[in-house]
């Protein structure tokens, strides 16, 4: 679940193993502040929140500290032969780059993982009013940066969106 999640938070494997590693073993040191065994869930997935929000801020930091455009390389592996797909995918990731850690975290964890609004709000620790606000905002961006991208406006289906 965590290295699912963070892998499509990420774009990378390898940077999702590490997160997950960092994750786990917050989660065996708080452990102990478990109080319903029934909320494991709840308890791992904040912690995993917390975690992809802080590399998501580290990673924008570094990209904004270098003085050339690092190249995004989203780790595909083998699942997908299609270099079109391939190519698509990775306008997608950098596209996602240029949300903030918040509303990318929000948009993920909506459209991905197809968390509700209320379960996203207790696992990012914000109010309900929050996530519904950076859920319209990433979309919003999204839908303007894809409709600028001739190759990604042919795939987008509006009603999917929310239009």
């Amino acid at each position: 679940m965590v290295l699912t999640m963070a892998e499509r938070s990420l774009g990378s494997r390898s940077e999702a193993d590490d997160v997950c590693q960092e994750v786990f073993y917050h989660v065996f040191r708080k452990a102990k502040t478990l109080r319903e065994p029934s909320s494991l869930r709840s308890f791992v997935y904040s912690f995993a929140v917390r975690e992809l929000k802080s590399e998501l801020r580290r990673r924008r930091l570094r990209a904004w500290l270098s003085f050339h455009q690092p190249e995004a390389l989203v780790d595909l592996g083998s699942r997908t032969l299609n270099v079109e797909s391939r190519d698509l995918l990775r306008k997608c990731h950098a596209l996602l780059d240029r949300l903030t850690p918040r509303d990318r975290l929000v948009f993920i964890l909506r459209r991905m993982e197809s968390m509700t609004v209320e379960e996203i709000a207790t696992s990012m620790d914000v109010s309900v009013s929050t996530v519904k606000r950076s859920m319209a905002h990433a979309t919003g961006r999204l839908l303007r940066w894809i409709e600028a991208d001739p190759g990604l406006a042919s795939l987008l289906v509006a009603e999917r969106w929310g239009r």
